[in-house]
């Protein structure tokens, strides 16, 4: 048996993280003894192994919490994409990288005048989505796609994007705000009302890709945040509702 403080130490994962785990039944203890204190075997350990690695992956913990209640769920497949992926951007940038290096040779030897042939070295990168479409169908259901789908360029889309543009440039500069304060709070329900007006007021979606936006996940092509920005975001999004700002 494990003390949650010797399961902290094997696995990196924070005693807070293993606590919360707990509290929202993704990886219960086998055992609490008299005083409370949290005990692990090593099936427990097996199971928090893969939570820690779907969560690299860009999962939200509710989503593990269905993967791993499902016979269906295969790491292996999951796995097997996330590679396929990776191998797919690594292609892509050794093709950058090649196309760089010879027009720094060009520039070198002053000799960069055929521009259709640079041109033509900017467009032959790989095309092929269907790893990021095979990704996305790991991630998300047929309607989250659908919705998703729908931030396809447009004339709507377009002024949708400005939009969230303005909202984010007024974040940042607002970042030495408190987000409890009125400020940070008008820009909380900014924040939410567009939210659910792009994910037609899908918040487990919104939630979802929130989720993957603050792993970094760059395969997913999602507008990356700064850090900022999220912890702003978070705390200020999280007091919306808990205050019922959200309700009136």
């Amino acid at each position: 048996m494990y003390s949650i403080g010797k399961l902290a130490k094997l696995s990196h994962a924070s005693v807070r993280a293993l606590r919360y785990y707990d509290e929202i039944s993704l990886l219960p203890p086998t055992t609490k003894n008299a005083a409370r204190h949290r005990y692990y075997t090593d099936k427990d350990i097996s199971k928090l192994h893969h939570i820690l690695l779907l969560k690299d992956l860009g999962f939200s913990l509710e989503t593990i919490q269905e993967l791993l209640s499902t016979r269906e769920f295969d790491l292996q497949s999951v796995l097997g994409m996330r590679k396929k992926m990776i191998q797919t951007e690594q292609q892509q940038l050794s093709k950058m990288e090649a196309s760089i290096n010879t027009l720094l040779v060009l520039l070198e030897t002053n000799e960069l005048t055929n521009w259709e042939n640079v041109f033509e070295t900017f467009t032959t990168f790989p095309t092929d989505k269907s790893p990021l479409q095979e990704l996305w169908t790991a991630y998300f259901s047929e309607d989250e796609q659908r919705i998703l789908n729908k931030f396809a360029t447009s004339e709507e889309n377009r002024q949708a994007e400005n939009e969230w543009t303005e909202l984010i440039e007024d974040v940042r500069s607002n970042l030495y705000q408190d987000p409890k304060s009125p400020v940070g709070q008008k820009l909380a329900k900014r924040w939410m009302d567009k939210v659910e007006k792009a994910y037609d007021e899908n918040l487990d979606l919104a939630q979802k890709v929130w989720d993957l936006n603050k792993k970094r996940e760059p395969h997913l092509r999602f507008f990356q945040f700064e850090q900022e920005i999220i912890n702003f975001i978070d705390q200020a999004t999280r007091y919306y509702y808990e205050s019922g700002a959200s309700k009136r």
